[in-house]
């Protein structure tokens, strides 16, 4: 049987802002914005097409369920990207907000409108000193929908930059082929594992084995077995990056499932 892991605002011109600089892993070239003229509200991107190709979601099991957070009003910024995405948030005053504390005294956060496999929406912001801001977005009929989790950068007033497709050409994901391989020796899909999210600025995409048949080590296993890693996204101070590896600075352990302190040839320097 495979194991379900539990995993688990400002307008657009006032950004919050955050410095994710740890040393960084190998990785390859960032997701960097393009230059694009202001405009206005309603110009931005209605929603993503259900064709589109996104980035692993959030695992099926659990949703955006994670430890933390308390139930609040919606914060501005968060409020702002997802009603720009057409994604209804009218009378949203009991949500799931997270605060996270990043450098210079800013605060991120991560926000769903309901914790579990039911949610509607999930955010996370990453900010930077200098104006920029990343959002990691997952919409599920609210009514809008991605497929998969989005990646996007706000600049000033100018309208979000969806840079998904940048980040999946980096990404060097597991292929089809490849996934059937070890779905046919138990293995589940692979999704966005957000457990420590809400402590470093950095999500890992994996896949995890049936507990009662460990995979046989090889390019992509770790945990002894246990899962498949299919590559880290991070927030590089001002753009997001996929990373094949990370600084042990950016993967925190605790022996937890997808979490182990050994047996992770992924995580450098532990």
């Amino acid at each position: 049987m495979i194991r379900s892991h539990l995993m688990p605002s400002v307008s657009l011109m006032l950004l919050l802002a955050c410095s994710a600089c740890a040393p960084a892993g190998e990785r390859v070239a960032p997701a960097a914005p393009t230059a694009s003229p202001a405009a206005n509200p309603e110009a931005l991107p209605a929603q993503t097409l259900p064709t589109d190709r996104g980035l692993p979601a959030l695992p099926e099991a659990s949703g955006s369920a994670h430890p933390g957070g308390r139930y609040a009003a919606m914060p501005e910024p968060a409020r702002q990207v997802l009603m720009h995405l057409k994604c209804n948030v009218e009378g949203a005053s009991n949500v799931q907000v997270l605060s996270i504390p990043a450098q210079g005294g800013r605060q991120d956060f991560m926000v769903t409108d309901r914790s579990g496999p039911r949610f509607r929406y999930w955010i996370r912001s990453f900010s930077s000193s200098g104006g920029t801001t990343g959002y990691l977005v997952q919409l599920r009929d609210c009514p809008a929908s991605t497929t998969g989790m989005r990646a996007y950068i706000a600049q000033g007033a100018a309208p979000l930059q969806d840079v998904t497709a940048s980040l999946l050409a980096q990404a060097g994901l597991p292929d089809a082929a490849t996934m059937t391989a070890y779905q046919d020796k138990g293995a589940g899909d692979l999704f966005a594992f957000i457990g420590p999210l809400d402590k470093v600025p950095v999500l890992r995409w994996v896949a995890e084995a049936d507990p009662e048949q460990p995979l046989a080590a090889d390019a992509r296993s770790f945990d002894h077995g246990n899962a498949i890693h299919g590559g880290f996204l991070r927030w590089n101070q001002d753009h997001f990056e996929v990373a094949r590896t990370v600084p042990a600075g950016l993967w925190p352990c605790d022996d937890s499932p997808l979490l182990p302190c050994k047996g992770d040839p992924f995580v450098t320097g532990r």
